[in-house]
């Protein structure tokens, strides 16, 4: 069985679990141990810091500016002295004095303002920040770059002289700066290139990659071009290159990047509450006459976030002749009851689709659940989904590349990647009412999204670049913003991503990794507690919080002709390249952050060799010509590195040769 993105998203049911996310949350902070963390309690334990020697700590360099005001929301606020008539007050004394805050090593800045500074001592990490020259009549920016470390960071405020002024601080959130040129020749990104580049040249599509780790990005590539295959299935030879601003069809990655993001920040916001009933939002949710499976009326926010509301997995609303009995039979008119292709009726049709089970009971991923969320989230705010994550989400972080019908906001199809080659046709096997038949570019390539929900939909329709997702996975990252804006806070976040007790790799919207369960697509390697998702058109992201480190892999494998239509019309050529199975990309990134080792790269590239040619020899599904391209590739990858030991002694064994023969290399 192939392990790729078609199958799982067709085999894995989705499921999630939480608790006490319904209404906004508390600033508190969470205890958080990344790895630096744990390497500082560590050092606490001989009295030092992460970034003190045994002589003591230095004070900080604390460079300050007079500013006129600090606009924004913020990770941190809060005024000192806290006094015992104030409700945070603890009688513990020194807990009022201290607080931590998320940052990164080399990045970091304090907003303080107090008419009288001096009477005030301030400390980051143990390290004292110089308080008396800052201006008594204004806000005061303070760089603390230098005494920052990765992950949580200590804050002390602390009265040293009677007054009855106060001290306010302001901190925002870590926002992404470049740092690809320390790992400019890290081999394990060396091999990735060299992969992803070798598939490419042998039948693959294109790429966006962008890695983060603390705060910085590491590796930012683009691959191939922006359309690889001419409708005949046919390269094309001198297309466009994908660039730093090449959009994709993000597909299922919608469900986060607008819809849960969104979700997240209205429960932050007060406007919604995940355990309150459907009807409490769309009052017309509610069971019909005749259905055979009730439970619309008392079916919760949460539930369809768990993959757990009774809906069909694809229900077709776009097509008329789609068969609920019999999905590959279509008849004439056998879905005439729930079809629209008009968005206004949409929400209607999924009040009338029958239920397949009682909600609650089962786990089924189904877009139906992300379609109707996107609902609830326009009818709170009265606004179309594009336009509300647009003004709350997407604006306040400046990003421009992320959109809803792209076409419609000032992009051009050349600037998109691609994906399917004859409309939704399958290469010319399927056919409904006003199908698109030329190749897909610009426009949405999932079908309820497009014919039905007009382009904007919460389970698919989000367009975007690997930079501008970058930043989004960093507001994950920094547990609720960016620079300074808040989206939502860090104790809603907590709930979305906690493991459902049943089975640890679902959150509340969120895939996560689990220790095995989602390994195929974030790694072996990727923490346990890692999130993310994936798209049906090729697209992963991979959150790993734990260990500070992301990755967005953008790809169009649906660019690509279908092997053979009648046996599998949903096996295209793109999916049978490592590149598109994600876990190659994923696994060699996350492996290469501290020790890359060449040697260790050139025994997993021949390991790799070997196992792709028995798989092809042992599994029917693999016994396609894509995969040889792969196999190909791989050793082309091999003549790229032969001066190791490891591929030259490789390349002179006889198992070598005969693999070279089977791909007519």
């Amino acid at each position: 069985m192939r392990t790729n993105e078609d199958l799982h998203q067709n085999q894995n049911a989705h499921s999630e679990h939480s608790s006490n996310a319904g209404s906004p949350a508390g600033q508190t902070r969470r205890q958080f141990l990344s790895r630096s963390a744990l390497g500082l309690a560590a050092l606490a334990g001989l009295g030092l810091t992460a970034c003190q020697t045994k002589g003591g700590a230095t004070a900080a360099k604390g460079t300050a500016k007079k500013v006129d005001s600090v606009d924004g929301t913020f990770q941190y606020e809060k005024v000192f002295p806290v006094l015992n008539d104030n409700e945070a007050f603890d009688d513990s004394l020194v807990t009022n004095q201290l607080n931590s805050f998320v940052c990164f090593a080399g990045q970091g800045t304090v907003y303080v303002k107090s008419s009288e500074p001096q009477s005030f001592a301030l400390f980051v990490n143990g390290h004292q920040v110089p308080t008396d020259k800052l201006d008594g009549s204004s806000w005061n920016q303070i760089d603390i770059s230098d005494v920052t470390v990765n992950g949580d960071n200590r804050l002390q405020v602390s009265t040293v002289k009677e007054t009855q002024a106060t001290f306010e601080v302001k901190i925002g959130y870590p926002t992404l700066i470049d740092g690809t040129k320390d790992y400019a020749d890290n081999d394990n990104f060396k091999l990735i290139d060299q992969i992803i580049n070798a598939e490419i040249a042998n039948g693959f599509t294109s790429a966006q990659l962008v890695v983060t780790r603390y705060g910085k990005v590491i590796k930012k590539t683009n691959y191939g071009n922006v359309n690889s295959y001419n409708k005949d299935g046919s390269r094309i030879k001198d297309g466009k290159a994908v660039d730093d601003n090449t959009l994709y069809d993000l597909a299922s990655n919608t469900k986060m990047y607008a819809t849960n993001l969104a979700i997240e920040k209205l429960v932050t916001d007060g406007q919604l509450d995940v355990s309150k009933k459907v009807q409490e939002y769309i009052p017309d949710f509610k069971d019909q006459e005749g259905d055979k499976i009730l439970g619309k009326n008392e079916l919760t926010v949460r539930e369809i976030l768990e993959h757990q509301a009774g809906f069909p997995p694809d229900p077709q609303y776009h097509n008329r002749n789609y068969n609920p009995e019999k999905p590959d039979d279509p008849q004439p008119n056998a879905n005439q009851k729930l079809y629209s292709q008009n968005r206004d009726e949409i929400l209607q049709k999924i009040i009338e689709t029958p239920l397949q089970y009682v909600p609650g009971t089962k786990t089924a991923y189904s877009d139906v659940d992300y379609m109707l969320l996107g609902f609830i989230i326009e009818k709170i705010t009265n606004k179309r989904l594009d336009q509300y994550v647009k003004e709350a989400l997407y604006e306040p972080l400046g990003l421009k590349n992320v959109t809803f019908n792209p076409l419609d906001n000032g992009f051009k199809a050349d600037g998109i990647a691609a994906t399917e080659l004859n409309g939704n046709t399958r290469d010319g096997l399927i056919t409904f009412d006003n199908m698109r038949t030329d190749t897909i570019q610009g426009t949405v390539h999932d079908e309820k999204a497009y014919y039905a929900m007009g382009g904007i939909s919460g389970h698919a329709g989000l367009f975007a670049n690997a930079s501008d997702l970058a930043v989004l996975v960093q507001t994950v990252m920094n547990r609720g913003g960016y620079g300074n804006t808040m989206l939502f806070s860090e104790d809603v976040h907590d709930q979305f991503i906690k493991p459902k007790d049943t089975n640890v790799t679902y959150g509340l919207g969120w895939r996560r990794k689990g220790h095995i369960g989602y390994q195929w697509a974030f790694s072996p390697i990727a923490n346990a507690s890692t999130v993310g998702h994936t798209g049906w058109t090729g697209t992963l992201t991979v959150i790993d919080v734990y260990n500070n480190t992301s990755l967005v892999l953008l790809t169009n494998t649906k660019n690509s002709p279908v092997i053979d239509n009648k046996v599998n019309p949903n096996d295209f050529v793109g999916n049978h390249f490592l590149t598109g199975g994600y876990g190659v990309v994923s696994t060699l990134a996350f492996d290469g952050l501290d020790d890359a080792n060449a040697e260790g790269n050139n025994a997993k590239l021949m390991d790799m060799v070997i196992a792709k040619y028995k798989l092809i020899q042992a599994e029917a599904d693999y016994q396609t010509d894509p995969d040889k391209a792969s196999l190909k590739a791989l050793l082309e990858v091999c003549d790229q590195r032969k001066d190791s030991k490891v591929i030259k002694d490789f390349q002179a064994s006889d198992l070598y040769k005969t693999i070279s023969e089977f791909v007519g290399k």
